[in-house]
This record gives C-alpha cells, structure tokens and sequence, in this order.
C-alpha cells in the first residue's frame, strides 16, 4: 500500500474531531459540541468545516497518533510507544462516527473505512508492537491485512506469498480462514525478506533514523537532550552503569560541555553508538560552539 504524509494523516484526524462534534451537537447540543471543538458550527453542522480550524491542543490523543505514526513507519529507538497508547489508538477509531453533518441527512468519509489513514496507523502500530513485544513467547498470530501494512505491499500481493509453495513462500497456519493466520515466527520470517519491510531497531548502530538525526545535530544542547533521551530508553543494566555519567549530561543540555575523549568515549558505550562516530560529533559539536563564541564560522 502506497506510504502518506504525516500531515495527511493529522488532517484527517482533525475530520474525526468534525464529525465527533456533529455526532455530540445532535445528542448533547450546541453548547456541549462548541466545548468539545472550541467553536461554533456554520449552517449547523461541522463535517464540512476547513480541518485546519481544529486545535489539537484540546485532544490528548493527537500526541499518540503523531508518535504512533512514526512508530509504525519510522521505527526507531526514539519512537517507542507505550502499550497503553497501542491500545488507546486501536479503541480510539473502533469509537470514530460512523456519519456526521445534520442538514445533510448524514456524510460520510474515507476514515469510516480499512483504508482511512487513521486507520492504517492504528492497525500498523497494533502489527508492530505484536512483532516486537512478542518475539520471545510467540502467541501472537497475524492476518494477512496486519503482514501487508507491515510489508509495505497490497492483500493480494500477500495472498499470492500464501499460495507460494517455494522455500520465498508464506506459510499460513493449517485450517486458519475467514480470517487466514500466521503464526508469529513465520510472520517474522517473510517479513524479513520483504523490500518494504522495515524492522525495528534493537541497538542505536542498527537505527537509521537515529543515525540520520545524530549526523543532523549542531549544537551540544541538542545532543546533550540526546544523550538524556537515550538513557531514559535503555535497560537497567545499561543505565546503572551509565548513571555516573548524568552530571555530565548536564552539561551538555547547558552547553557548557569541554571535550574529555575519555568521558565521550564511555558516552558511547553506554548509549551503544561506534566510539568513533559519538566522539566525532562530541568534538564537532564543542568545536561549532567555541567558534561560535569566538566569533568564527559557524
């Protein structure tokens, strides 16, 4: 299936709040659907209202289908999600109307269906966190719908794997139908073989998007916040061993850093980055700094 923008994505988001408004206008009144949405309709209805007029800041729940957005096409270390917000997306479009508008008897829009782009971000994540969280006990199984948004690729073309008796085939689990399974060793398999699929890192040296913001950062405040997310995301064991090191981090976020290859070095090990790499944009970063300071290039 063809990938979308992010902000197609929000856009539509901000229909579902439209069309919840109408749905709250008909059943509670004016008053009550102007403090859900923060305004008043035009000619009675809200469905047909510019998306843009929608302020997020009333609804918790864009937060999560902006990081859930990331987390299933994106996936990175920085953009793990909780379980509760997993589930949170999955109930919050089970709950979307199923028509809104009032003069006009009734709309509907393309959200209402499996192709809505809501929809497919709460499915992707929902497949996602079953590929990842389950990898030990394997008891998750997955429909050929939730392996085609992982994939990257149509029904059918996931179907036609299915018919696949070839060692490139897909297998499904024996007498599954309506809808078809797969179990999740198989499921991880085939997943790992398609061009579209993109797995989810499990160290920063395997993480693309990750590595690409690293070699985007400038300035010591921007890796010091950084440095702190990624020690708040590690494992215990990890985190112990790099708790010596917050003061230090401190000072990178204050930009008052001085280099110590030492100290970055062990930065480095402790996040999981090649030293090489860590210590490289340490150096650059100060260095961009105190020629900044003293009135040099920038």
């Amino acid at each position: 299936m063809p990938r979308f923008a992010k902000d197609d994505m929000l856009n539509e988001l901000r229909t579902i709040f439209l069309f919840e408004a109408d749905h709250i206008l008909m059943g509670a009144g004016p008053e009550a659907a102007k403090r859900f949405i923060g305004f008043e309709p035009e000619f009675d209805e809200y469905c047909h209202l510019p998306p843009e007029k929608v302020d997020f800041s009333h609804f918790r729940i864009a937060r999560s289908f902006d990081r859930g957005y990331d987390y299933a096409f994106q996936p990175s270390l920085l953009n793990a999600l909780t379980e509760d917000e997993v589930q949170d997306l999955n109930v919050f479009m089970l709950g979307t109307p199923r028509a809104g508008g009032i003069s006009s008897g009734g709309e509907t829009h393309a959200f209402m269906t499996p192709d809505g782009l809501c929809q497919r971000v709460a499915d992707t994540v929902y497949s996602r966190w079953k590929l990842e969280w389950d990898r030990f006990s394997g008891s998750h199984t997955f429909t050929t719908r939730e392996l085609a948004l992982l994939a990257d690729m149509t029904e059918g073309a996931v179907r036609n794997a299915l018919a696949d008796k070839s060692e490139n085939g897909l297998q499904a689990i024996p007498g599954s139908k309506n809808p078809v399974l797969v179990e999740h060793a198989e499921a991880s398999r085939w997943l790992s073989g398609r061009r579209g699929f993109v797995s989810s890192p499990d160290r920063p040296n395997a993480d693309r998007f990750l590595m690409e913001h690293l070699q985007g950062i400038r300035s010591c405040e921007a890796l010091g916040q950084l440095i702190a997310r990624l020690l708040r995301k590690t494992s215990g064991a990890i985190t112990d061993k790099a708790s010596a090191l917050l003061p230090d981090v401190d000072q990178w976020i204050a930009g008052s850093q001085t280099f110590n290859e030492r100290n970055a070095r062990a930065l480095a090990e402790a996040l999981g980055f090649e030293a090489p790499l860590f210590v490289g944009k340490a150096m650059e970063v100060i260095l961009r700094r105190d020629l900044s300071h003293n009135g040099g290039d920038k």
